[in-house]
């Protein structure tokens, strides 16, 4: 049965293609009506919407008493042929508008600005809500296109010029205050004082964390800016970024606007001619709530101008097939139940992410079956920018597939729970404006295991500036993920994973990725809090010992008993690498509890196709034992009659492309002996006096300190020239090795004397004897020293380099602290014999800056002495 609904209907008629209604609240009625009298059609009905746009005064509500079955489903859609908008927004026409009335607001607009801006009142067509600038409140569109409230600067972002140092914190070295008041640069914001509802929105501390804050007060004297409380959870940090908005004297472009919040006038610069292109400001919160429905079906609609989520519906076998939603506040669609499918939607221009699925219950480990499939998502996340990702799945056993998401400023994909399925998606261009952001992500729980990231194709992930960010981020002890048969190109740090365990990177194809790999110990270093907390918590709350569990997950029922910190049980295996960039990045305490073959690398990069995703192979060479077909043709989105557009074609975000450029220049072959010279040698001489080892530089004992006989410490990781410089002096008398190290520091700054490596003022010397473990010392200002794991030297053998050590410091001074170390080479496992090259590094930590300084930059940790120098002795 077809139930029709019709701009030019009338809900008094009988809802036939003649006689159609006017609303959708009426065809719903009549559905209801149906049911009441038991009267539901065995194929169920059809709400067939004729063409037009229907502006909705408030959301279509449905319940369980609107619920189809599977012998007789309810439909909801367009009219074949038609174009079907539903929207919560109000057009505001173009008479509406006229010149700016008042002389007051004419002096704050920029002179430039005073003969394009117009304004309406928006009172006077019935809109009243206005909400608030900090989100979900009204916003304005031309046409199809979001417009911007004013704003400084128009595009990007300003940064913190400084801070005040009124409640300092330092998160393992890195700086920043606590209290929102901060120091601008230059005099734009002198202009902003007099403002009435004056916000920023900055990316204060982190760069993956943003918040809108409005402004107290703007101090002339100063030069200051301070936002309301609360402030910032994670502080604030010279040099981060953040714009200011909802500045009536920042309207000075076309497509930027302003209201006036208690007159509810709308001042706006069109971008183009309003008789040509409609204004329209949303209104409605949502269009669409299904709650606790089944078999229900939304079908060829599209969804526009909404302050929140469009659609949300929670309950059993509901669809939304072949949709558009556009304009839009929060999420596109939301839907939470079993067997929820949202497949060939197109959505873009969206305030907050794509689609969110949940479903499954994870106790028992059940199954949902819910999937996002064959969708179009992009240019989301336009207004709260982080964590908001274009496909967010949650529960056990859904599925994101073959959908093609890019352009956002921060993830592609979130998943939490088990089992899922997230595979033949392509992916590009996101995470723009974050940096360590993942395009695919997660992270925190030793539990939610099983899921598989298969055959999706990643590429042009760079980060805010080519800082970096990841393909498949794996944070905080995620575990029990497989990642296989995954094409990354140009993507920074390709696959990662954050210190968890059991988890797979099998049969990849990584193209001109500059890390393709990286596994870290964080658990057993700066993390280690988590794991008798957060990650015991959350381990508790699961029945991991059940037999059920047992089954599904059999190394993860003993983890309390097998070394829970550790990153156990990984494999790396049976992937190719192309380019000319180190392929691996393993933290030398996560190196012995890996499983990690060498992959197939080769140089060239012109092998791969990235149009066909293909690899022209060198004759003779094959792939890895093991290694799966990738079917790349079947990767993103299908034909289907369903989808809105066909085909699509993307390309990527010009600032990223830049980005990549900038990356490739910076990081190609960045510790080659084409780009950097050959690895630097240091010859340590005999001495035959005597050295006390006080911590205090004697000009006796260490060559007059002529910095012509020392070895410079002042490269930074990549191997920039750093400022203000540390020297080292190096001799040996044929028993010790004798080092002594003068720091010069930022003065204006205290030196931090604790004993925490990374957060205070420290020293290191590490070193390998030919392919044996790395050695790590490591000294502070305070006196202590100790002899580190971290590179992956075995228990016994840190120990023993530490028999003997003799250590001293001294603090000079504000900018000044010297140190003495007495090393018995014995301990080291080795002799001053002048055929002896070690792989060498001596770094400083200075957290005033804060800074890394090394003798060789690493581009990686410290202790990476293959990449650093070579030390020989002399007789």
């Amino acid at each position: 049965m077809e139930l029709h609904v019709a701009l030019n209907g009338d809900d008094a008629g009988a809802g036939t293609a003649d006689a159609p209604f006017r609303t959708l609240e009426r065809a719903r009625d009549a559905i209801r009506e149906m049911k009441a009298d038991d009267d539901l059609p065995a194929g169920g009905v059809t709400v067939m919407i004729d063409a037009g746009r229907y502006e909705l005064s408030r959301p279509l509500e449905l319940g369980p008493e609107d619920a189809g079955t599977a012998e007789a489903p309810i439909t909801w859609r367009a009219r074949p042929g038609a174009t079907v908008v539903l929207s919560g927004g109000r057009r505001v026409p173009a008479h509406a508008f006229g010149p700016v009335q008042s002389h007051a607001t004419l002096g704050r607009l920029p002179a430039g600005a005073r003969d394009h801006v117009v304004q309406a009142d928006l009172k006077a067509l019935g809109v009243e809500d206005y909400g608030s600038p900090a989100g979900g409140g009204l916003e304005v569109f031309f046409g199809e296109q979001r417009m911007t409230l004013a704003r400084w600067p128009n595009e990007g972002f300003t940064r913190i010029a400084d801070l005040l140092s009124i409640e300092p914190r330092n998160v393992r070295g890195t700086k920043g205050d606590s209290v929102g008041i901060f120091v601008f640069e230059g005099d734009r914001p002198l202009r902003w004082i007099g403002e009435q509802d004056l916000w920023v929105h900055g990316y204060w501390f982190w760069d993956w964390a943003d918040q809108r804050q409005r402004v107290r007060r703007i101090d002339r004297d100063d030069r200051t800016i301070e936002v309301e409380e609360p402030y910032h959870h994670y502080g604030y940090r010279k040099g981060q970024w953040y714009y200011a908005y909802n500045a009536l004297s920042e309207l000075d472009r076309p497509g930027e606007w302003y209201l006036d919040r208690d007159a509810g006038i709308l001042y706006f610069w069109p971008p183009g001619d309003l008789d040509r292109t409609p204004v329209t400001v949303s209104v409605l919160d949502e269009l669409v709530s299904a709650t606790d429905t089944t078999w229900l079906s939304f079908q060829g609609l599209t969804f526009e101008c909404t302050r929140k989520t469009a659609v949300t519906m929670s309950g059993a076998h509901n669809s939304i097939i072949g949709c558009t939603f556009r304009d839009i506040g929060g999420f596109a669609a939301k839907a939470s139940g079993t067997d929820q499918r949202i497949m060939h939607c197109d959505a873009r221009y969206l305030g907050e992410g794509g689609f969110s699925i949940a479903g499954g219950d994870r106790p028992t480990l059940t199954p949902a079956g819910n999937v996002v499939e064959n969708c179009h998502i992009h240019d989301f996340g336009e207004w709260k920018r982080m964590y908001v990702p274009g496909v967010a799945v949650s529960g056990v056993g859904n599925r994101v597939v073959h959908n093609l998401i890019h352009d956002a400023p921060h993830q592609a994909i979130s998943f939490r729970g088990n089992d899922h399925l997230i595979a033949l998606n392509e992916i590009h261009s996101v995470c723009y404006e974050s940096n360590d952001a993942g395009a695919i992500y997660s992270g925190r729980d030793w539990t939610m295991r099983g899921t598989t990231i298969r055959n999706n194709y990643m590429h042009h992930i760079n980060g805010r500036e080519g800082r970096g960010c990841v393909g498949i981020y794996l944070d905080d002890m995620w575990c029990g993920t497989q990642m296989v048969g995954n094409v990354f190109y140009r993507v920074i740090r390709a696959t990662f994973i954050g210190g968890g365990r059991d988890c797979a990177i099998a049969g990849n194809i990584f193209v001109e990725c500059p890390r393709a790999i990286h596994i870290d110990a964080r658990a057993m270093g700066w993390a280690a809090a988590a794991v008798p907390g957060t990650m015991t918590t959350r381990l508790e709350a699961m029945p991991y010992q059940s037999p059920l569990w047992a089954e599904r997950y059999p190394k993860l029922v003993g983890i309390l008993d097998d070394e829970p910190a550790a990153p156990k049980g990984n494999v790396v295996r049976g992937n190719v690498v192309v380019g000319r960039y180190p392929w691996k990045d393993v933290e030398g305490r996560a190196l012995p509890y890996q499983e990690i073959e060498e992959p197939l690398t080769i140089e060239d990069p012109s092998i791969f196709d990235p149009q066909t995703l293909t690899l022209d192979l060198p004759e003779g060479v094959l792939l890895p034992d093991g290694f799966e077909p990738i079917p790349v043709e079947e990767i993103g989105l299908y034909a289907d009659p369903n989808r809105p557009t066909w085909p699509v074609h993307t390309q990527v975000r010009p600032s990223v492309a830049y980005y990549w450029r900038m990356v490739q220049e910076a990081s190609l072959k960045p510790r080659a002996e084409t780009v950097r010279g050959p690895r630097p040698e240091f010859t340590v001489r005999p001495f035959a006096g005597e050295v006390t080892v006080d911590g205090r530089l004697g000009t006796d004992e260490w060559s007059g300190l002529s910095r012509d006989r020392a070895m410079p410490v002042r490269e930074g990781i990549e191997g920039e020239p750093t400022e203000p410089p540390s020297f080292a002096w190096l001799v040996h008398d044929g028993t010790n090795l004798l080092v002594a190290i003068d720091n010069r520091v930022d003065a204006s700054k205290p030196l931090r004397p604790g004993d925490t490596w990374g957060s205070d003022d420290a020293v290191e010397i590490a070193l390998r004897v030919g392919t044996g473990p790395i050695l790590v010392l490591r000294g502070w200002p305070s006196g202590h020293f100790e002899s580190s794991q971290e590179a992956g030297a075995p228990a016994a053998v840190a120990e023993r380099a530490a028999q003997g050590v003799e250590y001293a410091a001294g603090i000079v001074g504000p900018a000044q602290w010297t140190c003495e170390w007495r090393i018995p080479l014995a301990s080291l496992g080795i002799e001053p014999d002048p055929a002896l090259r070690l792989d060498f590094n001596i770094s400083v930590r200075k957290s005033a800056q804060p800074l890394w300084q090394m003798w060789r930059g690493t581009g990686a940790h410290t202790w990476d002495v293959h990449q650093a120098g070579i030390l020989r002795f002399a007789r």
